[in-house]
């Protein structure tokens, strides 16, 4: 009986000096010093001019705002999606810290957020200062990453995932830069097929259209989705001869968008529009698509 008095007061004992040093490292650590339902950065999204996201890599992507828009820097100044950038502000801006999973630098490298093992390195300024600067690490659940402020030692988990935060420009381009609003349109002439907008319909200049064919040409040739920036020096060349295939849409006003594209490879043409110094890439099947436009398919009399 005292032998198994002895070994529970032991036990007691040991449970005790546990928790105190485990105290202790709290208290010596910081670990936590913040309630979990405080928020992990503090920074006003409105004011945020520009975001820099860099990866353990050496890959950097710079978003700077410019009036309404976000221009990506490394991509030749092209525009980003907005709404993209902006809710990567806002998730950041409301993603609270919950309960440190860590507090050493040791731990920093295993959840890859320390200063040189990183999944992410996030930079938001405001006129040229950095207020808020973290790192995004591995996966800790669902849409989840591990993550630390700069100059901290903690670490925990947001609801913010790596994938939100790409460092390439094609990730954050707006993709929408080479479709065109069909109420702003008169005119759209590709080859010898010419389409007039009258009121709120389209019709085929000089001929009756069949009107699913009609509709699915109009489709095609106003809904380009841009999937890149190119490099205007690979994607110049390409057009120094004939392109590939080209049409004009003009405005209501008069005024005149050309689309030119050319072949780049079996994978994507390269596009460029009269109304922007870019060069964009778009995939092969859009182009082709176009391609196989003729009028006489258009007609609806036109039978295979």
């Amino acid at each position: 009986m005292l032998k198994r008095v002895i070994i529970i007061a032991a036990a007691l004992l040991a449970a005790q000096i546990a928790l105190a040093v485990f105290v202790q490292l709290r208290s010596g650590s910081g670990l936590n010093a913040a309630p979990p339902e405080a928020l992990f950065l503090s920074f006003d999204p409105a004011k945020i001019t520009a975001v820099v996201i860099s990866t353990g890599d050496g890959k950097t992507l710079t978003i700077d705002k410019a009036g309404a828009a976000w221009l990506m820097r490394e991509a030749y100044s092209a525009p980003a999606e907005s709404s993209q950038v902006e809710e990567l502000l806002r998730k950041a801006a409301a993603a609270k810290q919950g309960l440190a999973v860590a507090a050493t630098k040791e731990a920093a490298r295993r959840f890859k957020t320390a200063d040189d093992q990183f999944e992410r390195r996030i930079v938001f300024k405001a006129g040229g200062t950095a207020v808020a600067e973290f790192y995004l690490g591995g996966a800790a659940g669902f849409r989840q990453s591990y993550a630390r402020l700069a100059g901290k030692d903690e670490v925990f988990s947001i609801p913010l995932s790596s994938y939100e935060a790409e460092a390439d420009a094609d990730k954050w381009l707006d993709k929408s830069l080479g479709r065109l609003k069909r109420e702003e349109l008169a005119k759209i002439t590709l080859a010898d097929i010419v389409l007039v907008r009258q009121d709120k319909d389209w019709k085929l200049e000089g001929g009756e259209a069949d009107p699913a064919k009609l509709a699915k040409a109009l489709d095609q040739l106003t809904g380009l989705n841009v999937q890149g920036v190119l490099d205007p020096a690979k994607a110049t060349p390409l057009f120094q001869q004939a392109p590939t295939l080209q049409f004009t849409a003009t405005k209501n006003d008069g005024a005149a968008v050309s689309f030119a594209l050319a072949k780049q490879d079996e994978k994507q043409y390269a596009l460029k529009l009269s109304s922007s110094e870019l060069h964009f890439k778009i995939g092969s099947w859009q182009a082709e698509e176009l391609l196989k436009l003729k009028r006489a398919e258009l007609l609806a009399q036109a039978r295979k």
